[in-house]
Formats: C-alpha cells, structure tokens, sequence
C-alpha cells in the first residue's frame, strides 16, 4: 500500500493498492470510445449503406466513427478530467484571494486526486498557521499592553521611592532618637511581662486546685447517684412487699368473711337445735344446753370476726396510706436523682471549663515567655536598627542615583512595548485579509 505524509504536522493520507492515472483514464476513455462507437457507427452503416457506393460508405464510415469516438471522448474528457481541473482552479484561486476556508472534494486516486488532497493538506495547515499566528499576535498585544502599563506602574513608583528616600533621609534622625526611646519602652514591658508570667503561674496553681476539688465533688455526686439509685431499689423493693402485704390481707378477710357466715349459720343451727330439744321436753334438756353453749359460740365467732374485719380495715387503710407514702417517695427520689444527675452534668461542666482554663492559661504563659524571648531579642534589634540608621543615611545617595537610573530604564521599556503594540496591530490588520474558520470549513463541489 503506498502512502504520503505532510511531515510538518505528521498527517498522512492512505492511497489504494492500484493506482488510476490520467494517463490510465485516457488510454481507457480512448477505448472505451472505440468501443462505443464501433457498433453506433454499425447501426448506421446498415442504414445508409443502400444509399451510397462501396467507396463513398467507406469513408462515410471511415467519418462516422471519428466524430461518435471525438464527441464520447470530449464527455469524458470533460467530466473526468476537466472539471476537477476547474474546481482545482476556482479553489486556488479562492485561496489566492485569502479565504482558507475553501476545500476540494475529490475522491479519486489519479494526479487531480492527490492534488486536491495535498491542496486540502496545505489550506489546513494554512488555517492552523493562521489561527497560531492570530493568538500570537494577541498575546503579543496583551504583553504589550501589560508591559506598558507596567512600565507605567514602575514609572510612577520610581517617583514615589524618590519621595519616600527624601522622607527616609529627613527622618533617620527622628528615627534614631525613637530606637532609644523604645529601647526603654521595651524594658519596662519586659519588667511588666515577668510579673504577669508570675501571675499567670499562680492562677494556673489555682485552676488545677479547683480542678482537683471539683474532680472530688463530681466524684461524690456520681456516689450520690449511687446510693440514691439503691434508695430507689429499696423503695420499690418494699412497695412490692406491701403490695404483697395488701394482697394477704385480702385474702384474710376472705376467710374472715367465711368465719362470719359460719358463725352465723352455726347460730341459727343453734337456735333450731333449742326449738327442737323445748319440743322434746324433758329428753331435750341436755342436748339445749348444747345448742346454748353452741350460740354463744357463735356469737363470740361472729364478734371476733367483726374485730377481724375492722382491724383488716385499718390495716387496709394503713397498707393505702403506705402505698401512696411509698409512691411519693418514689417520685421525690427520681426527681432527686435528676437532679443529682443535673448536678452532675454542671460538675462536668465546671471541669469541662476549668480544664480548657487549664488549657489556656498554660498558653498563656508559654506564649508570655516566647514574649519575654521576643523582647530581649527585639531590644538586641533596636540597638541594631540605631546603628542600621546611621549607615542607611550614607546609602540612601547611592539609592536616589539607582531610582533615577531604573525611571530611564523604565521610559525605554515603555517606548519598547509601544514599538511591540504597533508591530502586533500590523500583524493583525494582515491577518484579517485571510478568512479562516476554525469549527468548519466551506466546501467547494
């Protein structure tokens, strides 16, 4: 399979394995018109050959067959051959006039073929030129108008450092005096510094003493909770009991109730007995004084079991009484327990609190000693800056003739950036003579 490539940007572009040139195309269409023609001229030999002599049919054939073979090649000719030609023209000539937009539809695989395509190949690659060329000149313009404004920028803070050395120059003096005066300041702030250390030492001996104390009495409240906790077990321990109690003395009254109705039975038992043993008469004596006996038994039965009751109905109404005792209490030692817990939870709290005091007084007092390192080193720099300012008087002459040279160098950066600002319009009015499309390109057919 043969092949070429553009080796610029490294498209490549494929032919096939057998390769048709115009060469190839003439010498066919020259045969393929003799073909054609031979049998047209057939045809009408067989219809004018009545009509003319032997000779005279020879060369009228002889006529024939060149004008059919002529007019089929002049088609072909036109059609395979002249009109890519023309359409290779118009889109030179379209490119020559600066649209790059303009491209050839071509698929065979003759010479017009492949110069359409490496006509293609270089309008893409002119379009790309064109596009890298565009941004470029924009970027130019762009560093261009940052460079000037730069330069302006620079320009007019050269004179401000020029003003600022006359200030700087006018107020070494002042300065030197100020070091001395804060060399003193700093002193008495170190003093002040060391003492509040001291302060600050104690009050963190302080906190983690209240920490310590408050760790104790959240220690106790959590103990508290504790034993209120066994309080309130106890508590409904014994309201179970009770609840007990009350069910057994339910039960007693039961059987008291059944005492009574037995004594009451066994009493009118009694009473029939006496009815029968009066009736009996004297055989009836004996077993009377046993109904008697059997009565009063009953009496006594029945009154005992009044006694019972009552007795049941205060220990009833001491069982309620309890029961309402033991449910209060059971409310006040929840509550007691809330709050206990409330108490707690403000205990955490306060260590919570103390610990990040803790915390920050410890800060505190690191960053005062960092201080206290800070202003000994500052007070070794002020000394320092004293000295500093005397020199910086004799350099500050050395700077204004600097300043002044940068101001010139600066001029001649912002007449070089309007130099590079005209030169990327130019190019840009020249760029704009060339139509490109960079999505899409407009197809000539």
């Amino acid at each position: 399979m043969s092949e070429y490539k553009d080796h610029k940007n490294g498209d490549m572009y494929e032919t096939k394995r057998f390769r048709v040139g115009i060469r190839m195309k003439l010498i066919g269409i020259v045969i393929a018109s003799l073909l054609i023609s031979t049998p047209i001229t057939s045809l009408l030999n067989s219809l004018i050959k009545d009509f003319f002599q032997d000779r005279i049919f020879v060369f009228i054939d002889l006529i024939l067959s060149i004008i059919i073979a002529t007019i089929l090649f002049s088609f072909a000719i036109r059609y395979l051959i002249l009109s890519p030609i023309r359409k290779v023209e118009k889109a030179i000539e379209k490119a020559a006039e600066g649209d790059l937009t303009v491209t050839i539809e071509n698929n065979s695989d003759d010479e017009i073929g492949r110069l359409s395509k490496s006509f293609n190949l270089m309008v893409t690659n002119l379009q790309k030129l064109m596009n890298n060329t565009n941004d470029t000149a924009l970027k130019v313009m762009n560093y261009s108008n940052q460079l000037n404004s730069i330069a302006e920028e620079n320009s007019e803070a050269t004179e401000q450092i020029a003003l600022s050395i006359q200030e700087v120059s006018s107020g070494s003096e002042s300065q030197a005096k100020s070091a001395n005066e804060l060399f003193q300041q700093a002193k008495e702030i170190s003093g002040k510094t060391e003492s509040a250390s001291r302060s600050i030492q104690k009050v963190a001996e302080r906190a983690e003493s209240t920490n310590e104390r408050a760790e104790n009495g959240n220690a106790i409240v959590n103990k508290t909770v504790q034993q209120m906790n066994d309080i309130k077990n106890s508590v409904r321990t014994t309201g179970e009991l009770i609840y007990s109690l009350k069910e057994r003395s339910d039960q007693v009254e039961k059987i008291v109730n059944m005492i009574t109705e037995i004594s009451d039975q066994t009493n009118l038992l009694a009473l029939n007995a006496s009815i029968e043993a009066a009736r009996a008469g004297e055989h009836g004596k004996g077993f009377a004084v046993v109904a008697e006996e059997v009565r009063k038994l009953a009496e006594q039965s029945n009154r005992a079991g009044e006694n019972i009751r009552q007795i049941l109905m205060d220990i009833h109404l001491g069982i309620q009484n309890a029961v309402q005792s033991m449910d209060q209490g059971k409310i006040i030692v929840e509550n007691g327990i809330q709050m206990i817990g409330q108490t707690g939870t403000s205990f955490q709290e306060i260590l919570n609190n103390i610990e990040e005091v803790t915390i920050q007084t410890r800060e505190v007092s690191s960053t005062v000693e960092q201080v206290n390192v800070g202003l000994a080193n500052m007070v070794t720099m002020i000394e320092r800056v004293a000295v500093t300012t005397e020199q910086s008087s004799s350099s500050i002459e050395n700077i204004s003739s600097s300043v002044e040279e940068l101001n010139a160098s600066m001029e001649e950066v912002a007449a070089s950036a309007s130099l590079l600002q005209d030169i990327s319009d130019d190019l840009q009015s020249n760029l704009k003579e060339f139509k490109v499309s960079k999505p899409s390109s407009a197809t000539l057919s």
